[in-house]
């Protein structure tokens, strides 16, 4: 799917692949500028497992992000645990968070 924004004189290009319903899917972006030639790209992946969730990106200028979500029980309502990550390769930099959610 490609979009134009003559506004910001940004051109738009995205796919979405979903290779397993309801479990494995792919997508890339491609952004840029005509005028001034500037671009960023975007691919990601995202799989559904029977409890948790994985999403992943990596984008041009050598960062990989990461979360994975999971639940912790079968009841609804049941605790969810997050674990997310960065590392920026451009920046030498790396980061981790994680978070508990007692709503479900």
């Amino acid at each position: 799917i490609g979009n134009y924004n003559a506004a910001q004189g940004m051109l738009s290009l995205n796919y979405k692949r979903v290779v397993n319903p309801d479990r494995v899917t792919l997508g890339a972006e491609l952004q840029c500028s005509p005028a001034s030639l500037e671009s960023q790209v975007l691919v990601g992946a995202e799989f559904n497992l029977t409890r948790s969730k994985v999403n992943l990106c990596v984008d041009g200028t050598g960062r990989v992000q990461s979360v994975l979500e999971t639940k912790l029980g079968m009841a609804p309502g049941s605790p969810s645990l997050s674990f997310a990550a960065e590392v920026d390769h451009g920046k030498d930099t790396m980061r981790f968070g994680y978070g508990l959610n007692m709503g479900g």
